[in-house]
C-alpha cells in the first residue's frame, strides 16, 4: 500500500454561512454538496481546491484550533508574486478578516520559498495562503 494523495481534509466549524463566506465567497473555493447537507444526506459542505476536498463540518461544540492551520496554494498569474501577495492582504482586510502582521512573508512549502498570507478564518483558525 502506498499514500499518493490526499483525499479531503474536514474542519469543524462553528457557522456554515460564515465559513462559507470566507473559504467559497472571499477565497474562489468551488461548493459542493450544499443540496446533500440541506437534505441530511452528508454532515459537511465541501469546497474544493485543486480536485481536493475539504469539508467544512458543522459543530455545536467548543472549537480549539490552537497552533493548526491549513494551506492552500493559489496559483499566480504574476512574476512578482510579493505584489500579488500585498494586494490579497488588502482584498481580505477589506473583507473584514485579520490578517497577520507583516504579510505577506515568504515561506517554505512543498513547493519551496514562496510569498503567504496567514488570515484567520471566522472560527480563529489559521489558514496560510501560499502564491506559487
Amino acid at each position: 500500500m502506498e499514500t499518493v494523495d490526499i483525499d479531503h481534509v474536514a474542519l469543524r466549524v462553528t457557522d456554515i454561512d460564515d465559513a462559507l463566506s470566507f473559504y467559497a465567497d472571499t477565497l474562489g473555493m468551488e461548493v459542493r454538496d450544499r443540496d446533500r447537507f440541506e437534505d441530511g444526506e452528508v454532515p459537511f459542505v465541501a469546497v474544493v481546491a485543486g480536485g481536493r476536498h475539504v469539508h467544512l463540518v458543522p459543530t455545536d461544540d467548543e472549537i480549539d484550533v490552537g497552533g493548526e492551520h491549513v494551506c492552500f496554494l493559489l496559483r499566480s498569474s504574476e512574476t512578482d508574486t510579493r505584489d500579488e501577495g500585498e494586494e490579497l492582504v488588502e482584498t481580505l482586510e477589506d473583507a473584514g478578516y485579520e490578517v497577520e502582521e507583516d504579510e505577506p512573508h515568504e515561506r517554505y512549502g512543498a513547493y519551496g520559498r514562496d510569498p503567504a498570507v496567514y488570515v484567520r478564518d471566522p472560527d480563529g483558525r489559521r489558514v496560510e495562503l501560499k502564491l506559487h
